[in-house]
């Protein structure tokens, strides 16, 4: 988030503006456009209606695993080639940005991770974007994310799965790949970088597909780190889910899976919106006790849903910076309990309450 003459805007897109700057790329592109209005065509038939990008590019590779010479439902290998490699493309463009100069929600984030060291400060992540990295880098913040080296660093899946980074580092897991991920199809290395060199292809969306295993590796190990740290024994864990609809299926399987298995663990899913725009993660929240969903208006807790409502005289003190109180009902007491707005799923109120959590402990250790 940045501050403008307007107030509050996005320094990145949402999944949604996302999809509509992807939609406006393609449709002025030469070599794209006739296959992505073919793509669009498909969508119609199978009746899905507003497709959004990660869909869309998902949909893309799954034909092109099949499309052989002939190509597949009017679209040929090389018109999916072109609309894989403009859309990833065109992600990495939208979604390269920095942060401003001015103090940020992230360099909130990340002055909360700085102060509260330990094993257990693991980050996942479902963007594309550096923006969480520069602000970890700003504050000082050691993190591993699964890559070693300077020059062009690799992936090293034993690194992770022994486990022997410094204990005060973060973890840093990016569940459906990054800006600067990028594949080299002649060497078969994933590598972190921002060169590209010949034969490197960006990495930026997890495919589920049956692609050669190098290639696949870093969405399936990061998706079973995502596993070990809910499944750490009798010890009680927390998730914290910002920002997450609950869109990817494979990451819901993996969560619900986790916290079934492990009854100690709890998490607690933060959402911008009203509840009813959130119908995936409100099915999960009321088949399980240990997921709880907080959305603006109403909240799923340990299977019941209900609206948010708070005392003034009570709460609203105590309370200020994680929920909004209403206004007074006509005809009733003025210290009785009023509907509230839980404010915190907002990203810019999470940071707020971060960096007062923040003042109120000690140096990291």
């Amino acid at each position: 988030m940045v501050d403008g003459d307007k107030g509050m805007s996005s320094i990145i897109p949402d999944i949604r503006g996302l999809t509509a700057h992807i939609h406006e790329v393609l449709i002025a592109t030469d070599d794209a456009k006739e296959a992505y209005s073919k793509l669009l065509e498909l969508f119609k038939e199978d009746e899905i209606e507003s497709p959004n990008v990660e869909l869309m590019l998902n949909r893309v590779r799954q034909f092109r695993e099949v499309a052989g010479k002939v190509g597949v439902r009017g679209l040929s290998a090389d018109e999916l080639a072109a609309l894989d490699r403009h859309i990833c493309k065109s992600i990495g463009a939208r979604v390269k940005r920095s942060l401003p100069l001015d103090w940020t929600p992230y360099h909130s984030l990340a002055e909360y991770v700085g102060r509260h060291r330990s094993p257990s400060t693991e980050l996942f992540t479902t963007n594309y974007d550096m923006l969480l990295e520069e602000a970890l880098e700003h504050q000082q913040v050691p993190y591993f994310d699964g890559f070693v080296g300077s020059s062009r660093p690799f992936f090293d899946q034993k690194a992770i799965e022994d486990g022997e980074v410094p204990q005060r580092w973060a973890r840093l897991w990016k569940l459906h790949g990054s800006i600067n991920w990028r594949f080299n199809r002649a060497s078969k290395v994933v590598v972190r970088t921002d060169r590209e060199d010949a034969g490197d292809e960006l990495l930026i969306h997890p495919s589920h597909l049956k692609y050669d295993e190098s290639r696949r590796m870093p969405y399936l190990v990061m998706a079973d780190r995502l596993k070990t740290f809910l499944k750490r024994g009798e010890r009680p864990v927390a998730l914290f889910i910002l920002g997450y609809s609950f869109g990817d299926e494979h990451i819901n399987e993996a969560l619900i899976d986790c916290l079934r298995s492990n009854p100690s663990a709890a998490c607690f899913a933060v959402q911008y919106d009203a509840l009813s725009r959130y119908p995936a993660a409100v099915k999960l929240a009321t088949e399980n006790s240990n997921l709880s969903v907080m959305a603006k208006d109403r909240a799923v807790i340990r299977r019941r849903e209900g609206g948010w409502i708070m005392t003034p005289a009570r709460d609203a003190a105590a309370l200020a910076e994680v929920f909004t109180v209403g206004a007074e009902v006509a005809g009733t007491d003025s210290d009785a309990p009023r509907p509230c707005e839980f404010e915190v799923g907002n990203f810019a109120k999470f940071g707020d309450f971060l960096r007062l959590v923040s003042s109120t402990v000690g140096e990291p250790r």
